[in-house]
Order: structure tokens, then sequence, then C-alpha cells
């Protein structure tokens, strides 16, 4: 009885199929940043990134696949994604990944900026909330041990909100805080917080631990 083949992996074909989606995506920046569409045009996409439609169908497979994966790559590209550091093992760590963020997102292109800025790039984000959320949870389940149920999930949701661009620019625009000095104020707050649900100190008590 034969056994049925199985299928081939070619590298240089993924490498290729990533060269394409990036390659599209980095034209529906361009795409969303110059026109500021509120409906986005697949074919206008395809044009701006030398493609064809098709093409753009095949790898992304609708519309809406083709905005959700913009959230993904944008996190990848500027390395704002929780899932480009290595896993905490301590609050101190923890801190200083959320610190490093901050950093980079001071750093980050101002066409990617722009593009998340647009309502395509909100609803691009809502997307990867999901994806960011499990990450963070994997990285506080680390340095949070014990804490459970809505503690966990109110610590969870403020840590995302905290280590958002909208907090970033919020900083910038109120405060003319540059991302150095935001990322110092927020991490003050983050290892407070974990100190007080965790039990290390009591949550009145004033000042930083060394």
């Amino acid at each position: 009885m034969s056994s049925r083949a199985r299928p081939y992996k070619s590298p240089l074909r993924e490498e290729q199929a990533e060269a394409t989606r990036a390659r599209v995506l980095e034209g529906l920046v361009r795409v969303i940043v110059s026109d500021g569409v509120g409906e986005l045009s697949v074919p206008a996409v395809a044009k701006e990134a030398g493609v064809s439609v098709p093409t753009i169908y095949r790898h992304f497979g609708s519309k809406q696949g083709l905005v959700d994966a913009l959230g993904e790559y944008v996190a990848t590209k500027s390395g704002l994604g929780w899932v480009d550091f290595d896993k905490p093992t301590n609050v101190d760590e923890f801190v200083e990944m959320i610190e490093e963020m901050y950093r980079r997102s001071g750093r980050i292109d101002p066409a990617l900026r722009a593009a998340m800025a647009t309502d395509v790039g909100q609803h691009a984000r809502r997307a990867t909330m999901p994806r960011r959320l499990k990450a963070i949870e994997d990285s506080l389940s680390l340095v949070a041990e014990g804490v459970a149920g809505d503690d966990f999930e109110r610590l969870r949701d403020i840590i995302l909100i905290l280590g958002s661009s909208a907090m970033t620019r919020a900083f910038k625009d109120y405060l003319d805080m540059n991302s150095e000095q935001a990322a110092d104020t927020v991490t003050w707050v983050v290892r407070l917080l974990i100190e007080a649900v965790t039990g290390d100190r009591p949550p009145g008590n004033k000042g930083m631990s060394n």
C-alpha cells in the first residue's frame, strides 16, 4: 500500500512569500498614510506594492486579513511586540522590558506611526489585542506568582494600557516628556502595582524599595 507523500516545504519559497507579504504591507502603509483612506482599496495597495490583486488575496485571504496583518507587522518591524523579548524571571526584568519598549517607541519610523494613527491602523491594532494580552499574561504570570482572578486581569489590562503607543503619545502631548522620561514614570508605576498586588509591600507604603 502506497503512502501519501509529505508536502514539500521549500525554504526559498517561504522566504519569497514572506518578502511578498512585507512588500504588500509596506505598500499598505504608504497608501493609508498618503491617502488617509476611510475605505481601504485593495487595488490601490496592489499598485503601490507592485503586485497583482490576486497576489494580495492569495497571501492574506481577504481585505480584513490584510488589515489584521498590519498590527503584527508594525510591532515586529519596530520591535514593540511583547513576544520580541525574552520572558522575564523577576520584577526588575519585567519593568526593564517595558522601559525598552518605550525607548523603541521613541525611535519608531514616522510612516509606521502615522499609519497606526489612521482608522485602518486602529482596526489593525484591535486585531492584535488577543495576542498582546496573552503575551502580557505569560510574562506577568512569571513575576506575579499567586495573583489570579480579577486581580490578575486588572493588572494585565492596566499594564497593556501603560505600555501602549497611546500612552506614549499622552506623555509627550500632555507633559512634554520624551520616551526616556515617560519610561521612568511608567516603570515606577508598574513596579508599585506588582509589589502591591503580590503583597511584597503594603499598598499605602510610600517610596521605592531598593
